[in-house]
């Protein structure tokens, strides 16, 4: 957690873009690289009834972080992801209440 979702570029693409997005992220709000997952979540968009390849969309889902940082992260995001060439990138953020997330791990 933070989960970094990534719709609209291929799961290739997405791989590429893993490590840099989780390092850059873990970066600007101070948690350890492997917190931070990137998720490929497979769809296409439409716009005025025609495909659009040009569009990429972020959803982060976090613990609520100061606008600021919000701002930065969408900003580093939108940086990374149009460098490999894609036209529009989109950020959108799902705050969550830290009392509804709940993590097992194997021998804990």
């Amino acid at each position: 957690m933070p989960q970094v979702i990534l719709k609209g570029v291929t799961p290739e693409r997405c791989e590429k873009l893993s490590a840099p997005i989780a390092s850059r992220v873990a970066g600007l709000i101070n948690v350890p690289i492997e917190h931070i997952v990137v998720e490929h979540n497979d769809c296409l968009f439409f716009r005025g009834g025609k495909k659009d390849e040009g569009l990429c969309m972020v959803m982060v889902q976090w613990k609520t972080r100061p606008r600021e940082m919000q701002k930065a992260v969408a900003e580093k995001l939108s940086e990374i992801i149009m460098g490999e060439g894609t036209d529009t990138v989109e950020v959108l953020y799902t705050n969550l209440d830290m009392n509804d997330f709940y993590e097992f791990k194997q021998g804990e």
